[in-house]
């Protein structure tokens, strides 16, 4: 019988479990016990029976807290109360029953354990609490997944992910995390990872699960976090908060700065800072319909202060148009709102909809210390996500969930100057590099899942849809002219603090910045540089699932998921594509060609992924779990893997016009850059480019094919979907009621990752006598078959391989002497061949060898070590003490040439550097090989946050806290692995960069804030 199910279905993705055992007080189980289940916060009622074992099990549970009665002929009934059922995961509740009438009440304490005695993936529940309580830099939720044994902080990905947590899950990239809202998909199919983020205030939990979930989670090789906001209920309640900061709550930031001798230069930009909103949330009828609101505005005022040596030498060209300041303004302003009404149509439907958005606006966040005013940007973003879902309990066995979803993102990065990019080795100015460039997607999600229990079975099955009918964007680089100095002004000037060093001033430079010679490199690349999908994209999911209770202890997971894609991989641009043509042309005398012709780029048919696992409870009274699995998880194709190819099946094609270097024409001047040619006739002063003299070079206008040069783009044919291969093997052993310690063992091993390989790269023309030179070898076959000569033909192959093992071990207690403590020490490897989990674009060093064995080393996010403690303290007078502590061994870095010791040309690793003692023909010869790749480490990572919090009772539902928050208390600079790795730099081995795994404003220094949060 049901009598309500308002709230108490929860998403397919999100749902929580509850199950028990009902006895007596010899332990005799009892049959046929009536188990109701209420909904504190609505009055939402499930009831079921006990099985011929006495034991129960309600699925579908909206996570929240609950109270359990159960009742049996001949005993008094029991209740337990204030039972917390969390997302994703099974909460215990046994009832023993004294003999009785069935009219008295017994209650009993409601403490499900720490342990959950059925599951077997790898995951951590992050509760309301910890939400409310732990300390958060920029609110953003997902900086609590870093309490999940092995997750750690990592760089940004892309400028559109600046103000994002960036996840490291088992050693990847953080782009194979994939994040749902409500059951709904918040994934960015263009770069990887979350589009949006939530207010803080609408979101009542979450659970990461960072290796081996079930069936029902899909379209991810990483990890997934399933997310649920807050719901209205039968009492009005909310909150209001805000938390300020300003520049004089900060310490000095420490600037990496290699050139002097410290590695590092102080500042203190001015910084305001609030963060304010609130919620509200209650009946509109009683027991029938409920709404509930979130809202929060961020006004930042920021900046970040030029690098001293950067600043120095933008003053010196002012008269070139540059615009130097002290410090670069990085303004921020956002507002999140979430609006949510749950309604119940009767006694076996109810529904809910959801609809979360978020703006927001800035200046500057790729400025790096060394850009001016010039150089600045401007970004705006719009996202929303929104889902409908209608839950139908057909019986107390059978229920069923449908969710309609739709989300949308827009995200604009672009300048308001055009002008020349001018760049000296420490400092540039002009227009951004990087800009402008455009994201977009519309995505709409259908999805439906049944739950069925049958005795000792659990069935669970699904289809999931989505279609983008839009996705893409345009992506432009060097948009404008890129004039590029061999020395910084002062050099060239003969100014301090180059006035008295050798190869500077008059004596090098005698007419300043005209000098034949100072310039040493131009380029620029014009053309259409949109990648819009033709006809947008589709995927489909189906699963299946057995969670079998084989016997008592023993719970088994059967499952068995399929993904379907349409359109990911581009296909439908292939054929227009002008390498695709190119080599067309080539195939009838070309091997390579032919083959790479042969069929098209598709999107994969065969992604089948079984999952199984197991719990078993070895003492039956749930203090000693062992648990296991193993599965197969795919992922998606993003975005950025095709664009370039896509790119080039436009009527125009986007490409570099000219790269121009010593020896090469300057465009419409009739002049040589740098140096003639060999065997030119005439070559002297007058016949070397000079800057601001000579006009500047003649930009030709977009070509409708591949310039002789151009950078040739292709989606290899074979090309698949990245899989990883999971097992992993724990212990739980609960201590107590309120404590647990857990061993976990994971592996993971990325298969058909990405990998971007130069076909064409540059070889000896004789292997045993390198002294002859190298060539291209499909130059020939271009020039024969009439088509441009391209420099590179760079297929993007499903080839990558990683791996990952690691060892987590975690405590966890609650409510402990008035302590709630958490701790996670991983102990771990991440290897690869010069490439990370989940990534792409990643380059061989040569790329006719893609796995040699200095390719296979650690991965960029290695971490030998690390250690998380989180926990919150009710200390006396109402004052709490929350801090989180992470701390983890150095990662690596490469150690690169300051060219390419190869001489591969393009399309290949950056800094190829060839083993101490080894020559080229020695490495030709296969005598010997480059140095080992990722053979540097940096510094260690430690950072401290903190929260100290008063509480202020003002009566019994209402509740004023005063809190100040403390951010890197001990003032850490936390470089992490961003070092300069280039061999001979005199700044080789000092530090270039931060981990900045937040916002653009992350801890560098000690930042602090006050604050207040009433709530009702």
């Amino acid at each position: 019988m049901l009598l309500s199910c308002i709230n108490l279905f929860g998403q397919a993705t999100a749902t929580a479990s509850l199950q028990g055992a009902v006895t007596d007080k010899s332990q005799a189980v009892i049959a046929g016990a009536d188990v109701t289940v209420t909904n504190k916060a609505t009055g939402a009622v499930r009831t079921t029976k006990t099985d011929a074992t006495g034991e129960y099990r309600l699925e579908g549970l909206s996570a929240g807290v609950y109270d359990v009665k159960v009742s049996a002929k001949g005993f008094s009934s029991a209740q337990a109360k204030d039972l917390q059922v969390l997302v994703g995961s099974t909460a215990t509740q046994n009832i023993t029953l004294v003999p009785g009438a069935v009219s008295e009440t017994v209650e009993v304490t409601a403490a499900p354990p720490l342990v959950d005695q059925t599951k077997t993936d790898v995951s951590t529940n992050i509760t309301p609490d910890q939400i409310t309580d732990l300390p958060l830099i920029g609110r953003d939720i997902a900086d609590l997944a870093y309490l999940s044994p092995g997750v750690k902080a990592a760089d940004s990905y892309d400028p559109t992910k600046n103000r994002y947590s960036i996840l490291s899950v088992n050693g990847a990239g953080g782009r194979n995390v994939n994040v749902t809202v409500n059951g709904v998909d918040n994934k960015d199919n263009t770069v990887g990872g979350p589009v949006m983020q939530l207010p803080a205030e609408a979101v009542q939990e979450f659970q990461i699960s960072t290796q081996r979930f079930s069936a029902v989670n899909g379209r991810s090789e990483g990890a997934a976090i399933n997310v649920i906001t807050k719901a209205g209920s039968n009492s009005f309640h909310g909150s209001a908060f805000g938390f300020f900061r300003a520049q004089a709550l900060n310490a000095d930031q420490k600037l990496a700065d290699p050139t002097v001798p410290r590695g590092y230069d102080t500042a203190n930009p001015p910084y305001s800072r609030q963060w304010f909103g609130g919620s509200i949330g209650g009946p509109l009828k009683k027991d029938r319909l409920f709404v509930f609101f979130a809202f929060e505005r961020q006004r930042e005022h920021t900046s970040i202060a030029e690098a001293p040596t950067a600043l120095t030498q933008l003053n010196l060209v002012t008269g070139l148009g540059a615009q130097p300041s002290a410090t670069v303004p990085t303004p921020f302003f956002e507002n999140l709102l979430n609006g949510r009404m749950d309604y119940t149509f009767n006694t076996h439907h109810s529904a809910y909809l959801s609809v979360t958005t978020q703006a927001n606006n800035s200046l500057n966040d790729q400025s790096n210390g060394t850009f001016d005013l010039t150089e600045g940007n401007f970004t705006v973003n719009h996202m929303q996500v929104a889902n409908l879902t209608l839950n139908s309990a057909f019986s107390s066995t059978l229920v069923n969930q449908f969710t309609a979803g739709f989300s949308y993102w827009n995200n604009l990065i672009d300048s308001t100057t055009r002008s020349p990019l001018i760049t000296f080795p420490a400092a540039q100015f002009g227009t951004n590099t990087n800009v402008p460039q455009q994201s977009f997607q519309t995505k709409f999600q259908f999805k439906d899942d049944v739950t069925k229990n049958a005795g000792r079975h659990t069935f669970k099955t699904g289809v999931d849809y989505i279609w983008n009918p839009k996705l893409g964007g345009f992506f432009e680089f060097n948009p404008t002219l890129q004039i590029d100095f061999t020395k910084n002004p002062s050099c060239i000037l003969g100014v301090a603090p180059d006035a008295a060093t050798a190869g500077c001033g008059a004596a090098a430079f005698p007419t300043g910045f005209s000098t034949p010679g100072a310039v040493k490199s131009m380029s620029i690349a014009n053309g259409d540089p949109s990648f819009v999908i033709p006809g947008g994209t589709k995927q489909i999911g189906l699963y299946f699932q057995d969670d079998w209770k084989l016997v008592k202890r023993l719970t088994v997971n059967l499952g068995v998921r399929y993904d379907r894609d349409f359109n990911m991989v581009g296909g439908v641009d292939v054929a227009n594509s002008r390498t695709y043509q190119e080599l067309l042309a080539l195939a009838p005398s070309n091997a390579l060609a032919a083959r790479l012709t042969a069929k098209k780029a598709g999107d994969d048919a065969k992604d089948f992924s079984p999952r199984i696992g197991f719990a078993y409870d070895l003492k039956g009274n749930g203090t000693h779990i062992i648990r296991g699995g193993y599965g197969l998880y795919y992922g998606n194709i993003f975005q950025n893997i095709p664009l370039f190819m896509e790119q080039q099946s436009n009527n125009t094609i986007f490409q570099t016009l000219f790269a121009l270097a010593a020896g090469d024409a300057v465009p419409g001047t009739g002049r040589w850059l740098v140096s003639c040619p060999p065997a030119t006739p005439t070559c002297n002063a007058s016949t070397i480019y000079r800057f601001g003299v000579d006009p500047l070079p003649a930009i030709a206008a977009p070509s409708h094919n591949l310039n002789v040069g151009a950078t040739g783009r292709l989606m290899d044919p074979n090309y698949q979907n990245p899989v990883t291969e999971e097992f992993n093997g724990g212990y739980s052993w609960s201590l107590s009621p309120k404590s647990v310690i857990e061993v976990e063992y994971v592996h993971v091993l990325g298969l058909h990752e990405n990998k971007t390989i130069n076909l064409d790269a540059k070889v000896p023309i004789d292997p045993t006598n390198v002294a002859l030179g190298l060539i291209r070898p499909m130059d020939a076959a271009f020039i024969a078959a009439g088509q441009p000569r391209l420099g590179s033909v760079r297929d993007e192959q499903s080839i990558g391989r990683t791996r990952y093992d690691g060892m987590n071990v975690s405590y966890r207690q609650r409510a402990f002497h008035k302590l709630d403590l958490s701790v996670n020490y991983t102990l771990a490897r991440a290897v690869g061949y010069n490439e990370d989990g989940g990534s792409f674009r990643y380059y061989p060093r040569d790329p006719n060898r893609p796995f040699a064995p200095e390719d296979f080393g650690p991965a960029f996010n290695d971490e030998r070590h690390h250690l998380t403690i989180s926990g919150v303290w009710n200390l006396p007078w109402g004052m709490s003490f929350a801090p989180i502590v992470q701390a983890g061994s150095a990662r690596p870095y490469n150690e690169i040439s300051p060219g390419n010791d190869l001489g591969m040309g393009g399309g290949s690793a950056a800094g190829a550097l060839l083993a101490p003692g080894c020559t080229l023909q020695g490495y030709y010869s296969r005598t010997c090989g480059l140095n080992p790749i990722n053979n540097k480490r940096g510094d260690p990572y430690f950072n401290v946050d903190t929260r100290l919090a008063k509480n202020l009772k003002l009566g019994e539902h209402r509740n004023l806290q005063l809190a100040f928050q403390a951010f890197n208390l001990f003032n850490h600079a936390n470089y992490g692995n961003n070092f300069d790795g280039t061999v001979g730099d005199a700044t080789f081995g000092k530090a270039v960069g931060f981990i900045n795994p937040t916002s653009t404003v992350a801890p560098r220094a000690f930042t602090a804030e006050f604050g207040a949060r009433f709530s009702f």
